[in-house]
């Protein structure tokens, strides 16, 4: 008896794909069989969306098709088009596909128990559907209503742009550029985070933020943007890494035809003069006009639908901001990952080159690690290395940076953008130094799990490299850094190895 022919020949081989399977789908080893897909799970939505956002390199497939188990997402309406139009605003041609019977909002459905060929057939069916529209957030006119929204609307597609609501007896100028005044304090908002996550140094920003800018800051200020009746502004300030507060109050005053709104924000904001922010159950601000007469006619009603569409964007900084913390951060230390590790050591090199500067990494693992995780439990590693990254954090300057690169391995780039803040200062001299001040500090530590062994067992072995004397790259100075570690395991762990340009320019007693 001859075998079935597949479903799908060989001659039928489709365009590279970007596969993103989000929860237990029950497909990996599936299309894992598929040589033209790239295959990335995730473990819930927001890692889906951050994967979108950021592919894995600049090979990577451009079509993007993201599958969701049924368990990874709430079985509403309401939440299953949420996590379409986030995937969208990302990327407006992917494609949204559900585990199961019945499509609905998704763009297909596919089996846990189908062959590869039909899987290969029903993907690419729904890649030749008509390209979805672009997902925007929109300002909807409660004039145009007859009672006033409860939140802001997600259309499917761009309309025409509403014209500014002007008010009562008063008509605005079309020429008119109203001055932007807006009276908070970011850092008490709940997205205070991304002023201390994302406003460092210019290498810093380039990574998290994507600006390529050469000083890191957009050469554009916010006050100088031309106002227009969308959200463009205030995406483009978002993507930016920018405060989105600013460009959002100029945008109110605008559709609203003023120029005197202004955002207000103290201990106890008084409700009398305007509207309430709220994000979650907490008012960030007041939205306040002086326009008393304007305010107690129809303006508290615009103001209130504005009030509402200003906390939405409030919320997307906000998970903006927690998705460029999850992509470059270590879940259980907090140290930066290696994707961080790999850009941030490339782009220091690069302005080294050019400043003329030196640049040190020290690479470095726990010794025995697997005997402690072995005999104590996950629990006493994890420990082990949450600690490691405190005791180095608390010994390293505020420019270096503290990478996790593997399980119990971990890299740190010793740089000061701006050079030495000491004229006549041995920076490599330094660095050794605190290289071998945070080993006396893991040999002297009290781990609580460990027991007997909390005091005195526990090392660690590494080995620093510098540019541009051991390395004229990221990759040849990594390379010589591991050379060392491996030589300090030779010599019998508990050491930090120097590379020998390192060494010769440190000019150390050994």
């Amino acid at each position: 008896m001859s075998n079935p022919t597949p479903s799908r020949s060989s001659s039928d081989a489709h365009q590279p794909w970007r596969v993103i399977l989000v929860g237990r789908t029950g497909l990996d080893q599936t299309l894992r069989r598929d040589p033209q897909i790239e295959l990335i799970r995730c473990r819930d939505t927001i890692e889906a969306i951050g994967e979108l956002g950021d592919p894995i390199d600049h090979e990577s497939p451009e079509q993007a098709i993201v599958i969701v188990a049924p368990d990874a997402i709430e079985d509403t309406q309401r939440e299953r088009k949420q996590l379409i139009n986030a995937l969208r605003l990302i990327d407006p041609a992917v494609r949204v596909l559900i585990v199961g019977d019945h499509a609905g909002e998704f763009d297909a459905s596919v089996q846990r128990n189908q062959s590869l060929g039909d899987l290969i057939d029903q993907i690419a069916s729904s890649l030749d559907q008509s390209e979805p529209a672009p997902v925007t957030l929109r300002f909807i006119d409660p004039s145009q209503t007859s009672q006033p929204e409860t939140r802001p609307e997600i259309q499917p597609q761009r309309q025409a742009k509403p014209e500014p609501v002007p008010a009562e007896s008063e008509t605005p100028e079309p020429e008119r550029k109203p001055e932007v005044k807006v009276v908070v304090k970011n850092e008490d908002f709940e997205h205070r985070a991304q002023r201390t996550f994302e406003q460092q140094d210019d290498i810093h920003r380039s990574i998290i933020l994507g600006d390529t800018s050469p000083s890191g800051i957009p050469a554009t200020p916010v006050t100088a943007m031309p106002v227009v009746h969308d959200d463009e502004p205030v995406v483009s300030a978002m993507l930016k890494g920018r405060p989105i507060i600013e460009p959002a109050i100029a945008q109110i005053n605008a559709r609203l035809g003023r120029s005197d709104i202004t955002l207000v924000q103290g201990d106890e904001p008084n409700a009398t003069l305007g509207v309430p922010v709220i994000v979650g159950d907490k008012a960030v601000g007041i939205l306040c006009c002086p326009d008393t007469a304007w305010l107690n006619t129809n303006g508290r009603l615009l103001l209130a639908t504005h009030a509402r569409w200003l906390s939405t964007w409030i919320r997307l900084e906000a998970q903006q901001s927690e998705l460029r913390r999850c992509a470059f951060t270590d879940a259980l230390t907090g140290a930066w990952n290696r994707r961080y590790f790999d850009r941030y050591l490339t782009a220091a090199i690069e302005q080294s080159r050019r400043a003329r500067r030196s640049l040190s990494i020290m690479v470095f693992d726990i010794d025995s690690f697997k005997h402690y995780n072995d005999t104590y439990g996950h629990g006493a590693g994890d420990e082990i290395l949450i600690e490691t990254v405190k005791l180095l954090t608390s010994v390293i300057r505020p420019s270096d940076r503290v990478c996790r690169v593997g399980g119990d391995e971990f890299a740190v780039i010793f740089y000061e953008p701006e050079g030495p803040r000491e004229a006549g200062s041995k920076p490599l001299e330094s660095i050794y130094q605190i290289a071998c001040r945070f080993q006396t500090q893991i040999c002297q530590h009290r781990f609580p799990k460990l027991g007997t062994e909390a005091l005195g067992t526990l090392t660690v072995s590494g080995g620093l490299s510098s540019y541009p004397w051991d390395g004229h790259d990221g990759a040849s100075l990594l390379e010589s850094a591991d050379r060392c570690a491996m030589e300090s395991k030779r010599q019998g762990k508990n050491a930090i190895t120097l590379g020998p340009g390192a060494e010769s320019v440190c000019h150390l007693d050994r």
